[in-house]
């Protein structure tokens, strides 16, 4: 019996509770998986969503179609607090960057190279910043955000079949919206793994499986090809690496109010191997 299905039981959740959602926050409680918040820092340090990289000399810019990467944000991780993201390196640096003008979502296997995960083993807290490149519009060098490692846990989704099987009214779906958004503490939902926040469909794990094994999944094509059988238990190798939102304050804007998803096989993650993370973007 799997961990949830021994939960539900013990739950045992009856139309007639009552309406607030009280009296599932014990289950729900026990869902939530640890992640770590991106979040606004007051004091200067090398971590940051925005302006421009620290990149060791002997790493070039990365393209796509001749034209740079847009910067996303660096992570120092010296700076990640012990016991927070501990697949991660302890030292060393990570940048995130996407093409320029997100003409591209991650359900086609042709839109690998759009982006860019990076990682050096050097400390990047003495490097100096690298100018922006020629082609690089001016739009899409973002404002620069000093972030802070915050711990966090994060919630399913709601159209997780976990939650969907409490069968939750009006009321109590309003609370559970309020309380997986209240983690973030009014912040952007910036983070480093844990549970993502869809924007629309919840099996992102699931795309990126089949997407990097070549199948097409912006229609239905490829969630109907008769290799998806074969392929989508592997759908389990893949985590949340960095959930980026938009976020007024660096004027980063993905899509309509959308956000980024960059993924990861467990396997890679273990092997510091991050140039193979896959990314998707979703908005309303």
């Amino acid at each position: 019996m799997s961990i949830f299905n021994k939960l539900f039981r013990k739950h045992k959740p009856d139309p007639s509770d009552d309406t607030n959602l009280d009296v599932h926050i014990k289950f729900l409680n026990a869902l939530r998986q640890p992640a770590t918040a991106l979040s606004v820092s007051k004091s200067p340090g090398t971590s940051r969503i925005g302006g421009l990289p620290n990149l060791p000399k002997d790493i070039e810019w990365p393209n796509w179609k001749e034209a740079p990467l847009a910067f996303l944000c660096q992570l120092d991780l010296s700076e990640i607090p012990v016991g927070l993201a501990e697949k991660l390196p302890k030292s060393g640096g990570l940048f995130f960057f996407y093409i320029q003008e997100q003409e591209t979502w991650g359900f086609d296997p042709k839109d690998k190279g759009s982006w860019s995960v990076i990682y050096t083993k050097q400390s990047i807290s003495t490097l100096p910043e690298r100018l922006a490149p020629n082609g690089l519009v001016k739009e899409y060098t973002y404002k620069s955000k000093d972030i802070t490692f915050k711990p966090i846990k994060t919630y399913p989704d709601w159209q997780d079949d976990r939650i969907d099987s409490l069968k939750l009214n009006d009321k109590q779906s309003d609370q559970y919206f309020e309380l997986t958004s209240s983690v973030y503490e009014g912040e952007p939902a910036h983070q480093l793994f844990g549970f993502p926040s869809p924007v629309q469909g919840i099996e992102m794990d699931l795309e990126c499986q089949l997407v990097t094994n070549g199948l097409y999944c912006g229609d239905s094509s490829g969630y109907s090809d008769p290799r998806r059988k074969e392929l989508e238990p592997g759908k389990t190798d893949w985590k949340l690496l960095l959930q980026l939102d938009s976020d007024d304050d660096v004027e980063m804007m993905w899509g309509d109010c959308g956000m980024l998803y960059f993924w990861i096989k467990k396997q890679d993650l273990d092997a510091s191997n991050f140039e193979s993370s896959w990314m998707i973007l979703q908005c309303s």
